[in-house]
């Protein structure tokens, strides 16, 4: 189970990376959500962001066949929630912010939701 984090992170090209990698180096908390149900590739890409950012590794969970539901809070993000592809159950995640990396877009820009900006996606 994943209780509360600062950043929650959907996606896994190399905008959402560098955004993982830069918060870790700040101390924060991140979730990664991963459409792919391939645990290998989560291993691989938490050994990659916690190296690369000289991370403890409580610091990153990275969740596979899942997706980001919305974003919600009062003032801002307060709660991510989250579908597992499974078995299609939802779950929320207390968190400070919420990123997300559109696969289909060539520059890979996030779609950021932080403070003031709370909204469904």
């Amino acid at each position: 189970m994943i209780g509360t984090v600062d950043l929650v992170i959907a996606g896994d090209g190399s905008a959402a990376r560098a955004a993982a990698v830069s918060a870790l180096q700040r101390g924060q908390r991140v979730l990664v959500v991963l459409r792919c149900a391939d645990a290998r590739v989560a291993r691989r890409l938490r050994g990659s962001l916690l190296k690369t950012a000289g991370a403890d590794g409580g610091q990153l969970r990275v969740m596979t066949s899942a997706e980001v539901v919305c974003a919600d809070g009062v003032d801002g993000v307060e709660a991510v929630v989250l579908r597992h592809a499974p078995t299609g159950r939802l779950s929320a995640v207390n968190a400070s912010a919420f990123e997300a990396f559109d696969a289909s877009s060539p520059s890979r820009r996030p779609r950021s939701r932080h403070e003031n900006e709370p909204r469904s996606v």
